[in-house]
């Protein structure tokens, strides 16, 4: 556990550890740094510890904050796209999932200050990112809080070339192709006996009683999105 040192009646001084961890993973160095500290303190080791920090406020203002970001960097390079689709990406890359993930992937639950127990806090290194991201809008600004999560977030840890391809529905594509081509097709999608990893469901395309394309997928719509997948890129 990273430790953090206090004297009375002066702010808290963060570890040097933190300090460079801000500057090397968010491009930042902290003035306030009480704002820091109660970034990374999660109510529960306020309550155990008797702490006057939490980090709940600045995580509500750094999830409104980090999706106005993502939104502002989305609609600077992608401008041919709709706001359907901007509005898909963006959910994405600010799910719970993506953010925790983003947050282990930097090493940010080194730092956070939490009770360990048997609750396991699913989304405490998420929220912790938040909390991060509200502290930096407030400390620094948001044109730098902005250049932060460009360069340090969106550019280097997500690979949205990836989640647009994740984001395209290839089914409405392969539905709308047929439909030109007046003929219809049928999908037969199973659920696996046998699970390996997380693939639960085989999805297999018909046209004209013929097998064009079979998928898997964690979910039946994966599985069919998959199959889909596989006949347009042979077509």
């Amino acid at each position: 556990m990273i430790s953090f040192f206090f004297k009375k009646k002066t702010l808290p001084l963060l570890n040097e550890d933190f300090i460079f961890f801000l500057k090397n993973k968010f491009g930042v160095h902290p003035v306030n740094q009480k704002l820091y500290l109660e970034a990374i303190t999660h109510s529960s080791y306020k309550n155990i510890e008797n702490s006057q920090y939490d980090n709940e406020r600045l995580e509500f203002l750094g999830d409104a904050f980090i999706s106005l970001a993502v939104a502002n960097y989305l609609f600077k390079v992608y401008p041919d796209k709709n706001e359907g689709y901007l509005t898909q990406l963006r959910a994405k890359i600010v799910s719970r999932e993506s953010l925790n993930k983003i947050g282990e992937d930097i090493g940010l639950q080194n730092f956070i200050l939490y009770q360990k127990s048997s609750n396991n806090y699913k989304s405490l290194v998420g929220n912790t990112l938040e909390a991060l991201y509200g502290a930096i809008l407030i400390d620094i600004g948001a044109e730098e809080a902005q250049k932060s999560i460009e360069e340090f977030i969106l550019k280097s840890k997500i690979n949205i070339d990836q989640l647009i391809v994740e984001n395209r529905d290839y089914k409405s594509e392969l539905l709308m192709l047929f439909q030109k081509k007046r003929t219809a097709i049928v999908f037969k999608t199973l659920k696996i006996d046998h699970v390996y990893q997380k693939v639960k469901f085989s999805s297999e395309v018909f046209s004209n009683g013929k097998s064009i394309g079979k998928g898997i997928g964690s979910s039946k719509k994966a599985a069919e999105q998959d199959a889909c997948r596989v006949v347009l890129s042979a077509t």
